[in-house]
């Protein structure tokens, strides 16, 4: 059986890009880029953490 691909890593760029769109819209494009990548690395680890108890009940 294949493994599946852990594309998880794709978030942070995701959000940073969010936040930069939000920050071209309200001009604050560092701030809120920043606040995107900050964002998209806490939804990762809380992800891949979620991931890990999962994974832990179903073996």
């Amino acid at each position: 059986m294949e493994k599946k691909k852990n594309s998880l890593i794709s978030i942070i760029p995701a959000f940073l890009l969010m936040g930069a769109a939000v920050g071209i819209q309200t001009t604050n494009i560092l701030r809120d880029t920043v606040i995107g990548l900050i964002v998209g690395i806490i939804v990762y680890f809380f992800l891949k953490h979620r991931n890990k108890i999962i994974n832990n009940k179903k073996s």
